[in-house]
């Protein structure tokens, strides 16, 4: 049996909603310009961009992913004794 978008199991899927972002979203997002983000997609380090008649744009949840998948940063441990 074949199963339409009318079948219990399609009905029970959420739909995943995929929202396009512009170049200045973007940066505004990663707090870089775009000279930068260009480079990084030139050098892979950066999700790419897709053709939106002619301009760039990102899928958003790329661009989250890529931000949480970024290194925490580490920082000393605070001293907390007291010098004698």
């Amino acid at each position: 049996m074949r199963r339409t978008a009318s079948t219990p199991a399609a009905q029970a899927e959420p739909a995943r909603e995929v929202r396009l972002i512009s170049k200045a979203e973007v940066c505004d997002k990663v707090g870089k310009t775009f000279p930068t983000v260009w480079l990084w997609m030139r050098q892979g380090k950066f999700p790419q961009a897709r053709d939106l008649g002619g301009r760039p744009a990102w899928v958003e949840s790329e661009i989250d992913a890529w931000i949480a998948a970024l290194p925490v940063r580490e920082y000393k441990a605070a001293n907390n004794t007291v010098a004698a």
